[in-house]
């Protein structure tokens, strides 16, 4: 592996080095009004009926169809980052969870909507001292030894500030956007009414309710910070490290954790690792993820995106923000790992019962209704049956991009708009997200996995849950 210098580590996290140059001034506090950032999106939607009349022009002239559609989505995507960066808090949260989606989306949105993990542009300093001043009544010279006022990093619902306490430690503060938890149900409203143009209203809520439960919960530092101290007890002697919470140092709004150094997934890659070391650090974010979910505290780290993961110099991997923590109810574990085990071998009876048990199977469906969505869960079935039917699965084969980008035609399809009712229980919001998100960082590291210890562990619960 190429040595990580310090250098490298410092403009990680060094705020001279990163937003300073791309954001010099600042944004303002984001819309919190329910009109405004209405309007603010239906924005995005005009410049993007722009690119595409754009698009049609070129077309008409005869210019590539392949280069033309390309430059279409990369307008699209910049258009539609640079809207959502205005609102921050759940619509930019969105576009980061779709980022993670493997196969569907064009790559440049992929690209551009990714960098919404910690790349949003950042408040103005003199707006982060005003929210550090209200919540500890005092200005943040008095409450810290040091602390920038330039973020290090900015994501959707907060940015992070480098400081040090009066006794030396080197420490993390988390500044909370303004309006964010007063967007959420704005937010979620309007995202109600889209997708109501498609589905009934009422079939969504469930999984809107799903999400605004833990968008409440993550706006909320005091309970990440509880978080912080549960994971890292559960982690403590492991190769997965995270930051400490400072308790007496955090509010509603702004959280102190000690820092943790390290280098996100993009920078660590581009020091050109051996595959070895991939393969190690891919093998950690594995087992850690199926580590959480046969857990006995049935809670998981469900924000598993690259802004949340630090590669460092010791080989140990770094565990970031736990505002997203998904606690699952023992029944819906224990039925996925039932339909895993199902799956596996090869057992129709028991992935039907899993399928109703779990709600993948809408009541009332006429049987071209139940042929459709039968297939496209054995379909779906089979892809993640793929990454556990051998004991070595190989992430820079290019294998499971296929996969996922064969599904799409079934995704989109006629049959697909004839039966658009969404499926599954509330609690597969946040399986789709860790699932997605694992997925993703493990192709883009090309790791060669070992499946046989998770393999054993989902066993075990089977076996213990029936």
């Amino acid at each position: 592996m190429k040595t990580i210098r310090k250098k490298e580590i410092r403009m990680a996290t060094d705020p001279a080095m990163t937003h300073d140059a791309a954001h010099p001034k600042g944004q303002d506090a984001p819309p919190g009004g329910a009109r405004e950032r209405g309007l603010t999106a239906a924005k995005a939607g005009v410049k993007m009926g722009k690119n595409y009349a754009r698009y049609l022009s070129r077309r008409a002239t005869g210019a590539s169809r392949e280069n033309a559609r390309k430059e279409l989505h990369s307008r699209n995507a910049e258009d539609l980052f640079t809207e959502l960066s205005k609102l921050r808090g759940t619509a930019l949260k969105m576009a980061q969870g779709l980022s993670m989606e493997p196969g569907f989306l064009p790559e440049q949105f992929a690209d551009v909507l990714s960098r919404a993990q910690y790349d949003v542009p950042a408040m103005g300093p003199a707006l982060v001292r005003r929210l550090v001043t209200q919540a500890f009544d005092a200005p943040p010279e008095s409450v810290f030894a040091e602390f920038s006022s330039t973020a290090s990093a900015a994501a959707s619902l907060g940015q992070v500030h480098p400081a040090r306490l009066k006794d030396g430690t080197k420490v993390v503060v988390k500044v909370q956007y303004p309006n964010v938890r007063e967007s959420v149900d704005s937010d979620l409203r309007l995202l109600r009414g889209l997708a109501g143009r498609f589905v009934d209203k009422e079939v969504i809520d469930p999984y809107l309710g799903e999400v605004r439960d833990r968008m409440m919960e993550e706006t909320d530092y005091r309970m990440e910070g509880a978080n912080i101290e549960e994971f890292a007890q559960r982690f403590e002697g492991s190769q997965i490290v995270t930051p400490r919470w400072i308790p007496e140092l955090t509010t509603e709004r702004v959280l102190t954790m000690t820092h943790l150094d390290g280098m996100h997934l993009k920078e660590w890659i581009a020091t050109e690792p051996t595959q070895e070391d991939r393969n190690r650090y891919g093998q950690l974010l594995w087992d850690a993820v199926h580590e959480q979910v046969v857990g006995d505290s049935l809670r998981v780290h469900a924000d598993a995106h690259p802004g949340n993961f630090l590669f460092r110099e010791d080989g140990k991997l770094g565990l970031l923000d736990f505002g997203c923590i998904k606690t699952f109810p023992l029944a819906f574990r224990d039925g996925l790992v039932r339909l895993y085990h199902a799956r596996m071998a090869g057992d129709e009876d028991a992935m039907m019962d899993s399928y109703h048990a779990l709600e993948m199977l809408p009541s009332g469906l006429d049987d071209d209704g139940r042929a459709f969505y039968i297939d496209l869960l054995d379909t779906l079935g089979g892809v993640i049956e793929s990454l556990y039917s051998q004991d070595v699965y190989d992430f820079g084969s290019g294998q499971l991009l296929q996969q996922f980008q064969s599904v799409i035609p079934q995704l989109t399809g006629r049959e697909a708009f004839k039966n658009r009712q969404p499926v599954g229980s509330k609690h597969f919001v946040f399986v789709n997200r860790l699932l997605a998100g694992m997925l993703s960082m493990l192709t883009q590291l090309e790791a060669q996995i070992d499946t046989r210890e998770a393999k054993t562990l989902l066993n075990g619960v089977v076996h213990s849950a029936i």
